[in-house]
């Protein structure tokens, strides 16, 4: 298995954002409307990544929260208002997967994103066979992910 250097994954996802965000323009939300636009929760023990997928969040007009663990998701009061849940899927603790796992054991329904330093076929066969919404491998194109945000965003304005 060839590992991809830390710092690598990081800046090609950073070099991906800002070509994104200089040309990004969705009109999800107006100014003055951040107070009702989606929420979208990230959890990902990696606090550079953590941080890089919450500025390009942030940088389409929504809200963020951000979690280390998804333990931390669990505990705070944003659990059942998140439009979206992007999570990693290897961390100390429950990984992406078992929070998937249960989050649908607590018929808590939402659109769930995974991402990945080490993609594995059947992580990913699983994570979709149980309705994730999309299953990324980093260092994972950023207009991917914001397309994968906007069905999220669809979905639930559809429900």
């Amino acid at each position: 298995m060839i590992r991809v250097p830390f710092h690598a994954t990081y800046f090609h996802f950073v070099e991906e954002f800002v070509a994104a965000s200089g040309s990004f323009h969705h009109g999800f939300i107006e100014d003055g409307q951040l107070s009702d636009a989606p929420i979208i929760s990230i959890v990902d023990d990696d606090d550079t990544m953590r941080c890089a997928m919450k500025s390009l969040v942030m940088s389409l007009g929504l809200r963020v929260h951000t979690f280390r663990s998804a333990e931390e998701f669990l505990q705070s009061p944003h659990v059942d208002d998140t439009s979206c849940l992007i999570t990693d899927v290897q961390m100390p603790g429950l990984s992406g997967v078992e929070l998937q796992s249960l989050l649908l054991a607590q018929a808590r329904h939402m659109p769930i994103i995974l991402v990945t330093a080490f993609p594995e076929e059947r992580m990913r066969n699983r994570a979709m066979e149980a309705g994730a919404l999309g299953f990324l491998s980093k260092p994972f194109e950023t207009q991917m992910l914001i397309k994968l945000i906007e069905k999220a965003i669809a979905t639930g304005r559809r429900s």
